[in-house]
């Protein structure tokens, strides 16, 4: 027994004098010590083991010239073994990380070897005496090293450290360690694995711990999650009450920790249309609520989110809060007015949001007070949604939305954005209205009281009227929308005229709504016809041509209309030719719209019959003879 006892002490004292020299040249010395280690772990002596693993992780720790030597020889190897192996003792395990863990470091080839035992890493996390020492041994792999991170993400490490960190199992002095690996795993989930029950699990475990407000690694979870909420599928998954909730009180208590000026770098990120030299924000906290906002407004637009909630839910009932008075709103009204809006999806919920909710009184007051572009757009798009139904707009006529609308256009927003959701919104109002037709047409702009806060008097002027300041201010060039889907001024601009005459044409003599005048104030408006000659001349928006070519007929029903489609015929003399081309089916004219064909050619004739009809000293000699060249031309085409 006492020689056993001297041979392991030569042993340890052989590979203590070997440890101190350097690592060049050691390759055979290393080979017999580690035959003779293979020895000791069939004996089983755990104890000289121990001491033994304890000196390479000492040495490769202090001097990477043994991470080669280590590989090659085999000790690497033998450390990863009985890694996951039961009856392995802890201590002994312990000293098998270390030698893992400092053989890793910035060592790409020996990461490759560890990588394909990465089971039996990640199997350690849940174990309470190494799970420190093994997420020390994760990090040092995965650093900068994304065959590791990928490998981490197959395993899913990332729904064990998220159980880790919500049962509180991880030791403090790991955090950071865990947090690391599980923001560097999540950015390696592939689509698939992204809306799998994996990642639901994780997500649920993640959101319920950032509620925890662990305040250093707080953002770091909230990033988190909104990686996941980019993605429309799983926002399918999680548009439910119990995850809803806890992010609506997630975006709440994030919003809260913000300052006045932050909430304006917040403002900014959210606008739609972004300027040339607006740059995204460097702080963290302004760039993850503006994220999270948008993360959640998105996942409100889902069918699942429609079936799941209502007006009365409780978090709607929570966020509704937030376009409370006073005027002075947060980056969450955003999300509130979107969240809204998305459910003002039937004509018996927009009602009763109106007439019970009065939800379109503090929307009236931001257009009124507000100058953020994203809180203007959401609470646009949310009117607009508010005025489908017709019993619902005339309320908001009542409630001055259009003189708000007036207003905001006189400011003169330079936001396309914007300014196409507030002809959008006028557009919706005027249809089948006489009432909002009239306050259009005929009312003037209010003049602002002094006092902040305040609505502006109603009008007593003889200023422009909303008609008059919209179609000048559709006019006027504009930046580009950001997007194609977004709507544009100057097309529904022209929309709303042809609402307008639609309704002009069939309100009965005699009623409320004394049609004449409001015709004679509509041709009064300079430029009236312009927004839809323009419809008509653009080659963009197939189906705004057609109501731009509607509009130009309806309007020439009358010498005073007659009289301002001739006067665009003079401005532009391409209007003619754009008008020949649409009707023959050129230039996505009636040939490209299939069943609108008929429909356009129609259009095209009413109008220069119109003309015809009602032309005075305004068309000269020439034009009268194009008028009629056309359509004598479109005639023989009916033939």
């Amino acid at each position: 027994m006492s020689a056993q006892i001297g041979s392991k002490d030569k042993l340890i004292r052989r590979l203590e004098d070997l440890l101190e020299q350097e690592p060049s040249s050691q390759d055979a010395v290393l080979h017999a010590i580690q035959e003779e280690l293979g020895t000791l772990r069939k004996d089983a002596d755990i104890e000289v083991l121990e001491q033994t693993y304890q000196r390479f992780g000492t040495a490769v720790g202090q001097h990477k010239g043994w991470q080669t030597l280590f590989r090659d020889t085999g000790i690497l190897a033998s450390a990863l073994k009985d890694l996951d192996s039961s009856d392995t003792p802890r201590a002994l395990r312990k000293q098998y990380l270390r030698v893992v863990g400092n053989c890793v470091a910035d060592n790409d080839f020996n990461r490759e070897v560890v990588v394909r035992d990465l089971q039996k890493l990640v199997f350690l996390i849940s174990d309470v005496e190494l799970s420190t020492i093994a997420l020390v041994v994760l990090f040092n792999l995965c650093n900068d090293y994304d065959p590791a991170k990928a490998a981490a993400a197959a395993l899913r490490m990332d729904s064990t450290i998220s159980r880790e960190l919500f049962l509180q199992a991880v030791p403090e002095e790991a955090l950071d360690y865990a947090v690391d690996l599980l923001t560097w795993t999540t950015g390696e989930l592939t689509a698939e694995q992204l809306t799998d029950d994996y990642s639901l699990e994780t997500f649920a475990c993640i959101l319920k711990v950032a509620l925890q407000y662990d305040e250093d690694h707080y953002h770091e979870y909230i990033a988190i999650l909104v990686h996941y909420l980019q993605d429309p599928e799983f926002q399918q998954k999680v548009a439910t009450p119990k995850f809803v909730d806890d992010l609506v009180v997630l975006m709440l208590d994030l919003e809260a920790r913000l300052s006045d000026s932050e909430f304006e770098a917040v403002f900014q990120e959210l606008a739609i249309t972004k300027t040339g030299e607006q740059t995204s924000s460097e702080e963290t906290t302004v760039l993850l609520l503006s994220q999270l906002i948008n993360s959640i407004s998105s996942l409100s637009s889902t069918d699942a989110f429609a079936q799941n909630f209502n007006v009365r839910s409780p978090v709607i009932e929570r966020i509704r809060a937030k376009l409370g008075y006073p005027t002075d709103k947060s980056p969450s009204a955003v999300c509130a007015c979107v969240m809204l809006g998305n459910l003002a999806m039937s004509d018996q919920v927009c009602i009763d949001m109106v007439s019970i909710m009065q939800l379109h009184l503090p929307l009236r007051d931001i257009l009124f007070f507000d100058k953020h572009s994203a809180l203007l757009y959401a609470a646009l798009g949310f009117l607009r949604h508010l005025a489908f139904p017709e019993a619902n707009r005339t309320e908001l006529g009542d409630a001055r939305i259009i003189e708000a609308c007036h207003n905001f256009t006189v400011a003169g927003s330079d936001d396309p954005a914007v300014r196409g959701e507030i002809a959008a919104l006028l557009c919706k109002l005027v249809t089948n209205s006489p009432k909002n037709i009239k306050r259009v047409v005929l009312y003037n702009v209010g003049e602002r009281k002094g006092e902040p806060g305040e609505l502006p008097l109603r009008s007593v002027s003889h200023g422009p009227t909303c008609l008059g300041d919209l179609v000048s201010q559709s006019l006027l060039p504009s930046k580009p929308l950001p997007s194609t889907a977004m709507k544009n001024m100057m097309v529904e601009t022209g929309r709303m005229i042809v609402a307008i005459l639609r309704c002009l044409g069939r309100v009965s003599a005699g009623g409320d709504l004394d049609v004449d005048a409001v015709r004679l104030r509509m041709f009064q408006c300079p430029c009236v016809a312009r927004p839809l000659a323009r419809l008509v001349s653009q080659r963009f928006y197939a189906d705004a041509r057609s109501e731009g070519l509607l509009g130009l007929g309806l309007m020439a029903q009358s010498a005073e209309g007659a009289a301002k489609v001739i006067e665009e015929f003079k401005e532009d003399e391409g209007l003619l030719d754009a008008i020949k081309d649409f009707a023959e089916g050129k230039d996505g004219g009636a040939e490209q719209q299939g069943q609108a064909a008929g429909r356009d050619y129609q259009n095209a004739i009413v109008l220069l019959q119109a003309l015809q009809n009602h032309w005075g000293v305004e068309a000269d000699e020439a034009l009268k003879d194009r008028i009629i060249s056309l359509q004598e031309l479109l005639g023989k085409l009916m033939v």
